[in-house]
C-alpha cells in the first residue's frame, strides 16, 4: 500500500476542504461543514494510523475508493465500532483503560467482541495523536492547509 496525502484547508469559520491525494496522483476533493465532520475524520485518521489498519476509511481511500463509498468488511466495522464511541468520549476526559474496558463490555452486550488491536496502549497513542492533530488544526489560519500523511 502506498501513502495517502491528506489536506484539510480551513476555508472559513464553518467549512473546510478535504483533499486526499493517492500515490497515483488521483484525488478526492470535498468541502464540508467543519463542526460535524472534521473531528470524525481526525478520529478515523488517528485510530487507523496508530493501529496501522488498511481496511478502514483512509486505507480504502488510498486504494482508490471514493470518499462516500461505504466501507465494507469486518475491519471497517471494527474501526467504526471504536471511532464512534471514542468521538463521543472526547466530550469528557478519556481514560484509555476505562475506554477499552467499556468498549469490550458494550460489544459483549451486543454479542460481539472488541477488535484485538484495541488496547490501552493503542488508545493512549490515539489520544495523543488526536491531541496533536487538533492542535495543528487550531493553529492553521483561515485559507491555509493542514497536511498529514497516511502510511500503512
Amino acid at each position: 500500500m502506498s501513502a495517502l496525502l491528506v489536506r484539510f484547508t480551513r476555508l472559513n469559520p464553518t467549512h473546510h476542504r478535504f483533499v486526499a491525494i493517492r500515490a497515483d496522483g488521483t484525488r478526492e476533493v470535498r468541502e464540508f461543514e467543519t463542526k460535524s465532520l472534521l473531528l470524525h475524520d481526525l478520529v478515523h485518521f488517528a485510530v487507523e494510523s496508530e493501529a496501522k489498519l488498511r481496511g478502514g476509511f483512509y486505507g480504502t481511500l488510498a486504494e482508490g475508493a471514493d470518499y462516500s463509498t461505504p466501507r465494507a468488511g469486518s475491519e471497517a466495522m471494527a474501526i467504526e465500532s471504536v471511532v464512534g464511541p471514542l468521538q463521543g468520549a472526547l466530550k469528557g476526559d478519556v481514560n484509555p483503560e476505562t475506554f477499552v474496558t467499556r468498549h469490550r463490555e458494550m460489544q459483549a452486550n451486543m454479542g460481539s467482541q472488541s477488535p484485538d488491536w484495541l488496547t490501552t496502549e493503542l488508545t493512549t497513542r490515539v489520544l495523543e495523536s488526536l491531541r496533536q492533530l487538533q492542535g495543528q488544526w487550531r493553529a492553521t489560519p483561515f485559507g491555509q492547509t493542514m497536511e498529514v500523511r497516511f502510511d500503512v
